[in-house]
């Protein structure tokens, strides 16, 4: 019988234990949650908004570049168009401000005129002249723009070359003609290669028909290679913090695309691993915090849950003893300051005082 009830006063002591210790580990989720909301996702958001920035402004100054470039040739050409010698229409008077454009400007392979039925007329190099009036950029002045453009592929270089045009007309006068410019994109393509973010982030720039000008990864093809299908250039929503986020060729990247004056497209992109890698880092690191944490506030609730549920239950066998005619049992939580040693110490009193009622019922 004393055995059962020991075992009873036993589970009784365990379901208490367990309750405070479950409490306590509940309590403690709660900070930690919040740990875990500033530490890992908070933070992952954070580097999120970050890369996104790194991004644009990468994109945005290359973006510069290219616009400064552009707007650099188009002085030249809106400068020379309105000259004497241009508006003359004599190719004796063009042909010397045509190699002057082209000797300062080492960029400059070819500065050509064309008359308005397509007809060149001037040229800077001195070979034959050519009939241009199928090309796109002539077109293009002739049907009113301010600006023609063309990237097509050099026939003597083998890469991708860019033309300009502008019309030659005095003020208020009708087109004269076509002032033009053929131009290597060797500096536009140093200026994407120099691009780097990290050791896998480059830039690629595309013409306005999305075909290749120049790539941060090497040389460009013999051929415009039609980059229409890059991951980058779906459109997505610009606030969801995933919308630079793709899928190139089985792996993932970070990308941001801008589109320049002239209407080409510049892709920034970045390896995603590399681009995450620091808040992959500081991720790892918060989770080994929170579990050292965790384990810390859980052998802290076993210690606290065991200081306050064994006096309990050491008081209960007392009182049980106390019930069964011991009044002599030891109480060894009196000693305690709280709530506890108040209960050992008024049963330790009820004790005394059934034990002097006992006394008096003998002596009666």
């Amino acid at each position: 019988m004393a055995a059962g009830k020991a075992e009873e006063l036993e589970t009784t002591g365990f379901k208490i234990y367990y309750q405070i210790l479950v409490t306590m580990c509940i309590v403690a989720l709660i900070p930690l949650g919040g740990l875990w909301y500033i530490s890992i996702y908070k933070s992952r958001l954070d580097w999120t908004t970050t890369i996104l920035q790194n991004l644009e402004s990468s994109t945005a100054a290359v973006t510069r570049s290219i616009d400064d470039w552009t707007s650099m040739n188009l002085r030249l050409l809106e400068q020379n168009a309105v000259t004497p010698s241009m508006l003359s229409m004599e190719s004796s008077q063009q042909n010397p401000v045509l190699q002057s454009m082209s000797d300062v400007y080492e960029w400059v392979y070819l500065a050509f005129t064309i008359l308005p039925d397509g007809e060149n007329l001037g040229r800077s190099d001195g070979k034959p002249v050519k009939y241009y009036g199928d090309r796109d950029y002539f077109k293009q002045v002739l049907a009113g723009k301010t600006v023609g453009q063309q990237v097509l592929l050099g026939k003597t270089s083998g890469k991708p070359a860019f033309i300009l045009a502008k019309p030659i007309a005095a003020k208020g006068d009708k087109n004269l003609g076509v002032i033009a410019i053929a131009m290597t994109l060797e500096d536009l393509s140093k200026t994407i290669t120099k691009t780097r973010i990290g050791e896998t982030g480059f830039a690629i720039l595309l013409d306005e028909k999305m075909r290749l000008i120049a790539h941060g990864k090497g040389a460009v093809a013999s051929e415009l290679q039609d980059f229409s299908s890059h991951p980058a250039l779906r459109q997505r929503n610009r606030f969801d913090k995933d919308s630079f986020v793709f899928e190139e060729k089985g792996r993932k990247i970070v990308a941001y695309t801008q589109k320049t004056k002239q209407g080409w497209t510049l892709i920034v992109q970045q390896d995603y691993k590399e681009a995450y890698t620091a808040a992959d880092k500081a991720r790892k690191n918060a989770i080994v915090l929170l579990l050292v944490t965790f384990l810390t506030v859980g052998v802290i609730a076993l210690l606290l849950a065991r200081r306050l549920s064994v006096p309990i239950l050491n008081l209960t066998t007392v009182a049980d003893e106390i019930s069964r005619g011991k009044l002599d049992a030891t109480i060894k939580e009196t000693s305690r300051g709280d709530e506890i040693g108040a209960l050992a110490r008024a049963i330790e009193r009820m004790g005394i005082s059934l034990q002097m009622a006992f006394d008096r019922l003998r002596k009666k």
